[in-house]
């Protein structure tokens, strides 16, 4: 079953001036063995964050890029457009995400049980949410496997404005803030398609 990599990324100015600078790097990944598709974009919320989702066809595949024998080209070509290193989690999709990464703005949720007896109730609640809210795209979720306690969903829209304006008053999304730690952000992003 493939596996998604969420890194967050301190984006350096370079990158946040030109974007661009980070296609040899994207290049690079999309020629990894295990390789399938990519996305990358700022988050929304402080214009110098990058989301770079990667899907693999195993962590395994992305666990062994360091062995690779070129790997040191991939830092040198990072380097210019990151300030600090990544926070990577990895999650497996109950279903395919990429309507949610192909959409014009992306939600990335993590969800934390405030107790060990909520974790079910908060996974039934985003299994609910992940069947779709009013205007959203291809939502999905998984559960971290760098922690078991840290829920990821992702839901994709046309814009943050119209995530919030669905979840106003939902019953669901209240219920879940109640039983969960939340961090949810957003960021629009880019498709990476190598020639």
């Amino acid at each position: 079953m493939p596996i998604v990599e969420v890194a967050t990324i301190p984006a350096s100015q370079a990158y946040i001036d030109n974007p661009e600078i980070l296609k040899p790097t994207l290049d690079w990944i999309a020629k990894a063995p295990g390789f399938i598709k990519q996305w990358t974009g700022l988050r929304v919320e402080d214009g110098k964050t990058v989301y770079h989702v990667i899907e693999w066809e195993t962590i395994e595949h992305h666990k062994n890029l360091p062995s690779l024998p070129n790997f040191q080209e991939l830092i040198d070509l990072s380097k210019p457009c990151f300030a600090s290193p990544p926070t990577i989690f990895h999650v497996p999709f109950e279903v395919p995400a990429d309507g949610a990464f192909d959409a014009p703005v992306t939600e990335f949720c993590f969800a934390k049980p405030k107790g060990a007896e909520q974790k079910s109730e908060v996974v039934g609640l985003l299994s609910n949410l992940s069947k779709g809210l009013n205007g959203s795209y291809g939502p999905s979720f998984g559960i971290t496997k760098e922690d078991a306690n840290n829920i990821c969903i992702v839901i994709g829209w046309d814009s943050v404005k119209a995530h919030v304006d669905a979840v106003t008053g939902n019953e669901g999304v209240a219920k879940l803030a109640s039983l969960a730690d939340l961090e949810v952000l957003h960021a629009p992003l880019k498709k990476h398609v190598t020639a």
